[in-house]
């Protein structure tokens, strides 16, 4: 009888795989990482042809000081978008480091919240609303799931070399 070693990873169903045998990129994953990188697409929704009315909500949306916290996640989805077998040296440099440069950018991210609300003239209960609370508990729920999740940690060491194709 065989018994299966307890440091092996767990194998996942075949749709789990794509056509170079590399775990597929969760849909929570990349959920998360159009979430941490919401600052640059909205700057770039912002220069779409508009006649400006309609884009004057996300126009306000956009504040430029956290776009800087959305540039290592931005990287992260680059290397995302770029692997596969064999992957190249830079994407399987990001890849196996993925989720801490996803914690550096929230990190960075909750940096600068506590930074702009400490140099804000309105009292602390005024400068929080709704969408702000709701985008620090989803900064924190994304940062929970990276780390807790089993398939996010196998997928991210899941980038093999030019070596292992």
């Amino acid at each position: 009888m065989s018994v299966a070693h307890p440091d092996r990873r767990p194998r996942y169903a075949s749709h789990r795989y794509d056509d170079d045998l590399l775990l597929k990129v969760p849909i929570l994953l990349w959920l998360a990482l159009v979430f941490l990188v919401r600052h640059l697409l909205l700057l770039g929704i912002t220069f779409l042809p508009t006649t400006g009315e309609e884009i004057e909500v996300l126009r306000n949306l956009v504040r430029p000081e956290f776009v800087f916290a959305d540039l290592p996640a931005a990287l992260v989805m680059a290397a995302g978008f770029r692997r596969r077998r064999p992957c190249p040296d830079w994407v399987r440099r990001i890849w196996r480091h993925a989720r801490e440069i996803l914690s550096l950018s929230i990190v960075m991210y909750l940096g600068l919240l506590v930074a702009t609300l400490a140099g804000s003239s309105l009292p602390l209960r005024d400068a929080i609303d709704e969408p702000l609370l709701l985008s620090l508990l989803a900064s924190l729920a994304v940062a929970v799931y990276l780390w807790r999740s089993r398939l996010v940690a196998d997928v991210v060491r899941d980038c093999p070399g030019r070596h292992d194709a």
